[in-house]
C-alpha cells in the first residue's frame, strides 16, 4: 500500500514533465545563445565563459531556481567550435542537474556567411527530495525520508546560419526522449522527457552613428504543450551599453539592461520579468543575472596568417612549375626573388588593412578603436606592413 502511495505522489510531482515544457526559461538568451543551441559554439573569434542565474517568481514558495555555467569558443585553425555547461534547475522538492558537451562544424556558404551544425551530449539527474515533501496524511514515512532519483543520458542537435548582422537557428534538445525510471521496473515509469524545438532569429540594424537595434524572435515548443513565443528588441549604444524589452506569450513581459566593458573583456546583463498570468498576484516577478568573461581573440591574426601562408604556398607552387632551382641562382637573383615575395606580401597586407578600415567605418568606429571587434587584427596588419617594408628596403639597397 505504501509503495502505491509513493508511486502516486512521484507521478503527480513529475506529471508536469510529461505535459509541460521541461526546460528552463532564459530572458538573456540573446547574450548567450549557446545555452539554447549547440551549433552556436565557436561562432565568435573568442572563448566566452558565462554564468546565467534565474530566480523565478520571487515571493512564491518553492519557485524555480536555475543556474548554468557555460563555456564555448572556436578552434584556433580549424572551422570547428566546442563548449560545454553544467546546470542546476530546482523547483521545490524536485531538481534537475547535469552537464553537457557540444561540438559544431562551420561551413562557409558565401563571403561573410556561414552555416554551423552542432551536436550536444551529456547526462542529467532528476531527483525528488522526500524530506522536503509535507503530506496532509503523513502515512508514507518511506517517501518522506527518502530520495528518489533517475539518471538519464541526453542528446541534442542544432543548426545556425549567421552573418555579421543576421542569424537564424534551429535546435532540438532532449532528442532521445528517455523515460524517467524512479523504480526498479520500467512498467512503473510514468514520466518521460520530450523533445523540445527552438527556432531563433534576429538582425542588427544601424539606426544612427552610435546606435544599433536588434529585433529578435524565439519560438519554443515542447509537445504536447502550447508553443511559446518570445518577441524582443535590444537597443545598443556604442557597443557597450544596451537595453531591451521582450514579450513572452503565456508568461511575462521582460525588461533588460546590460553593460560591456570598453576593453570587451567582461559583460554584465540583468533581466526582470513581470508575469502576465494569474501568478502575478502572488509573485514579485523574476530576476535573471548574467556575468560573462571573454578571453583574448583566439583567432586574432589568423586570417592574416592564413593569407600569408596561402601566398607562400602559391609562390612555392609557381617555383615548382617553373623548375626554379635555388641552388643555381646567383645571390642577386635570390634577392630579387625574395623582394618579389615581399612586394606581394605588402600588397596583400595593404588590401587587408583597407578591408578592415571599411568594416570599422561601416560600424561607425575607427579601426584602432578598442570597441572594434577586429581591432587586434588591424593592429597586427599595420605592424606586419611596417616590418615587411623595412625588409623590402634592405633587399632593394642590396640589389
Amino acid at each position: 500500500m505504501k509503495r502505491g502511495i509513493k508511486i502516486s505522489i512521484i507521478t503527480m510531482l513529475f506529471s508536469a514533465i510529461s505535459f509541460a515544457q521541461q526546460l528552463p526559461l532564459y530572458s538573456n538568451y540573446m547574450m548567450n545563445k549557446f545555452i539554447i543551441n549547440p551549433a552556436v559554439a565557436g561562432t565568435q573569434d573568442y572563448f566566452m565563459v558565462a554564468t546565467n542565474n534565474r530566480y523565478q517568481w520571487v515571493g512564491v514558495t518553492d519557485a524555480p531556481r536555475t543556474h548554468i555555467l557555460s563555456v564555448n569558443g572556436p578552434h584556433r585553425t580549424k572551422s570547428i567550435g566546442f563548449g560545454g555547461a553544467v546546470f542546476s534547475d530546482v523547483t521545490g522538492p524536485t531538481s534537475r542537474t547535469g552537464a553537457f558537451f557540444a561540438y559544431a562544424y562551420h561551413f562557409k556558404i558565401k563571403e561573410n556567411a556561414k552555416l554551423s551544425l552542432g551536436l550536444s551530449g551529456g547526462i542529467m539527474q532528476y531527483k525528488v527530495e522526500g524530506t522536503q515533501i509535507t503530506l496532509k496524511d503523513a502515512g508514507d514515512f518511506s517517501l518522506m525520508n527518502s530520495v528518489q532519483s533517475a539518471i538519464v543520458p541526453d542528446f541534442g542537435f542544432g543548426a545556425y546560419y549567421y552573418t555579421e548582422k543576421f542569424y537564424v537557428g534551429l535546435s532540438v534538445p532532449q532528442f532521445i526522449q528517455n523515460r524517467l525510471n524512479f523504480f526498479e521496473t520500467s512498467a512503473q515509469s510514468l514520466s518521460r522527457l520530450t523533445g523540445h524545438y527552438y527556432i531563433n532569429a534576429g538582425n542588427k540594424f544601424k539606426v544612427a552613428h552610435d546606435w544599433e537595434i536588434e529585433p529578435s524572435i524565439l519560438l519554443k515548443w515542447g509537445p504536447p504543450s502550447i508553443p511559446q513565443l518570445d518577441l524582443g528588441a535590444k537597443v545598443t549604444y556604442q557597443e557597450y551599453l544596451w537595453a531591451g524589452i521582450a514579450l513572452r506569450t503565456q508568461d511575462a513581459f521582460s525588461t533588460m539592461l546590460g553593460y560591456r566593458t570598453k576593453n570587451d573583456k567582461l559583460l554584465f546583463a540583468y533581466a526582470y520579468d513581470q508575469p502576465i498570468t494569474r501568478i502575478r498576484k502572488y509573485s514579485y516577478g523574476t530576476h535573471e543575472i548574467m556575468i560573462a568573461a571573454k578571453f583574448a581573440n583566439i583567432k586574432s591574426g589568423d586570417e592574416l596568417e592564413s593569407m600569408i601562408n596561402s601566398e607562400k604556398q602559391e609562390l612555392a607552387q609557381n617555383e615548382s612549375q617553373e623548375n626554379i632551382d635555388n641552388k643555381k641562382l646567383t645571390e642577386q637573383e635570390k634577392r630579387a626573388a625574395a623582394l618579389l615575395v615581399k612586394q606581394q606580401k605588402d600588397k596583400a597586407l595593404r588590401n587587408e588593412v583597407r578591408r578592415l578600415r571599411a568594416e570599422a567605418e561601416a560600424s561607425g568606429l575607427q579601426p584602432n578603436d578598442a570597441r572594434f571587434s577586429k581591432q587586434q587584427n588591424y593592429s597586427a596588419a599595420i605592424n606586419a606592413i611596417k616590418s615587411n617594408y623595412l625588409e623590402m628596403e634592405k633587399l632593394q639597397s642590396e640589389n
